[in-house]
């Protein structure tokens, strides 16, 4: 009975350690970007447009305007948007240079959302990559992925794979909100990933929480028979 009850006791302790080893694991640090769930918010930016933190702003035009969001977001608190306003061929959002290493395969994972209703007339949320062998020195074409409002107003998550070419040093990455007419709308961002691993999905913390209690409370039960046999 001894063995039976520390076999017992090592199984849900070991179900326990490894909760806690998998919602720290380096899944999520993977992420070479900074700040990519838009959780925090840096200085205001020109023409009154909000700038995340850790992020450069980029806007073509005074008409589009760059802010948080808390309604319609991905995750967390805050989600980032871009707003167009009717003029023509105008774009907005938000970059982030990270250092990287050529030969290594660049993972990237992007959830854009252009809602229907606000979409106007060919208005895109767009992703753009660009490998470089120093600041806006680009190696070849960036590399765009959109999400249209054809998607209506649900999130379209936009993947991407490559190997880094030789001589690249960082990669510049852009969300953006842009218009081939004269359109208006407005893009939303959120959880940008780029890492040089696949991107792994990361437990909401309430599921975590939930299974973390409910393992303890089997080690728990498992003691109370163990020591009514006694």
């Amino acid at each position: 009975m001894g063995k039976i009850t520390e076999m017992k006791k090592a199984f849900f302790l070991g179900l326990v350690v490894g909760l806690i080893f998998f919602l720290t694991s380096p899944a999520y640090a993977a992420n070479l970007l900074a700040n990519p769930d838009f959780e925090m918010w840096g200085p205001w930016g020109p023409g009154g447009a909000e700038v995340p933190a850790d992020w450069w702003s980029m806007f073509n035009d005074p008409s589009v305007i760059g802010a948080k969001e808390s309604a319609i977001k991905w995750s967390g608190s805050y989600s980032a948007k871009a707003e167009f306003a009717g003029t023509a061929a105008g774009w907005g959002g938000w970059g982030q240079r990270i250092p990287f290493t050529a030969g290594n395969t660049l993972y990237v994972r992007q959830p854009m959302n252009m809602p229907a209703a606000l979409g106007g007339n060919h208005s895109l949320a767009t992703l753009e990559i660009a490998f470089e062998s120093a600041p806006d020195v680009t190696i070849g074409s960036p590399v765009k992925g959109s999400v249209s409002e054809a998607y209506g107003s649900e999130w379209g998550a936009w993947r991407w794979e490559a190997v880094a070419p030789a001589g690249t040093t960082s990669i510049r990455y852009a969300v953006l909100l842009e218009t081939w007419g004269s359109g208006s709308g407005t893009a939303y961002f959120d959880d940008c990933y780029a890492g040089d691993t696949p991107w792994v999905p990361i437990p909401e913390p309430a599921s975590m929480l939930l299974l973390s209690s409910g393992l303890l409370g089997l080690f728990g039960i498992a003691r109370r028979k163990d020591n009514s046999n006694k």
